[in-house]
């Protein structure tokens, strides 16, 4: 049986828990910039799309049973809003079989300090422990050389790369596709 994860989730220097309404000002001020969203498949955000991200990631916490797990990245003591991660549950999964992908984004001013890989190892090992998950996998922009760095650290590992699998504004882009705990696809 599928637990759920227990928010929030800490470590030494951040905190994972759910978004809320008074996120609004720290979400946007790093979905507004195209250096934070470039490599994503959204963004950069005007205030209304912030808005609406915001309110999809309240509501999809509210879901039962939760298949969606938007969570607001903190930094310590503060408790700031410098980032997000998220889980999306496999709901087509049955049997022994359950996976979960995984994502995230993080304000550029916190960049360089190994905050995003802190944050997605808790993310990785939670899911895996309190979510009873079999496999978590995870895509990136072959470009988007911090997040290929993120993916490896924390013991992913890439499967393959899929040529032209993104379409962006500079056109179709390659695409990685790493897994944990590996194993061979197909």
């Amino acid at each position: 049986m599928a637990g759920a994860l227990l928010l929030p989730i800490e470590t030494e220097r951040l905190s994972l828990r759910d978004f809320c309404s008074g996120d609004i000002d720290a979400l946007h001020s790093y979905a507004r910039l195209d250096e934070a969203t470039r490599y994503l498949l959204w963004g950069p955000n005007d205030l209304r799309a912030s808005e609406a991200q915001l309110s999809t990631f309240i509501d999809a916490a509210a879901d039962l049973p939760r298949t969606i797990y938007e969570l607001a990245l903190t930094s310590k003591p503060a408790g700031r809003v410098i980032g997000a991660l998220c889980l999306y549950l496999d709901e087509s999964a049955e049997g022994a079989e359950r996976g979960a992908e995984l994502g995230f984004v993080l304000h550029p001013a916190f960049w360089g300090k190994g905050l995003a890989t802190e944050a997605a190892k808790a993310l990785l090992t939670y899911g895996m422990s309190d979510l009873k998950l079999t496999h978590i996998w995870a895509t990136c922009d072959a470009r988007n050389l911090a997040s290929v760095g993120v993916l490896e650290k924390i013991g992913m590992i890439r499967q393959e790369t899929i040529r032209g699998a993104r379409d962006t504004a500079d056109g179709l882009v390659d695409e990685h596709q790493y897994l944990y705990p590996a194993r061979r696809i197909g």
